[in-house]
């Protein structure tokens, strides 16, 4: 009676170990996103020299982050059109972006807000 009960423990723990494996690798499938109002506080260039690496402030928060503009799989690099767009604002313009976590934070959608759009984000 006894090996059966360690068998029948041992086969439960087994089938519950690769449950929650399973749990863990739908989690890493699932990336974080999200979006970000701040003030661009820096840009530079990537070391690959292709990209830009972007630090931007969020209300709220003490600290810039960094963030990179992401990878478009068409281009075989960072996505044209938004890295355009990164290069083309100036430090201490009030900012927009969608981002996704990947290997850091990579900037899916960049815009750079005017008064106008400003005075949207505070009505809402």
């Amino acid at each position: 009676m006894f090996p059966r009960f360690v068998l029948l423990s041992f086969a439960f723990a087994l089938v519950a170990l690769v449950g929650f494996s399973d749990a863990a690798q739908e989690k890493d499938k699932k990336k974080r996103t999200g979006t970000v109002v701040g003030e661009l506080k820096s840009r530079k260039d990537a070391p690959n020299k292709i990209n830009v690496l972007v630090e931007i402030l969020a209300a709220g928060e003490e600290k810039a982050r960094q963030y990179r503009v992401g990878y478009d799989q068409k281009a075989k690099g960072p996505i044209p059109d938004v890295l355009k767009a990164v290069k083309a604002a100036n430090i201490g313009d009030r900012v927009q972006i969608d981002w996704i976590e990947g290997e850091g934070y990579n900037i899916t959608a960049f815009q750079v807000l005017t008064k106008k759009d400003e005075k949207k984000d505070d009505k809402k």
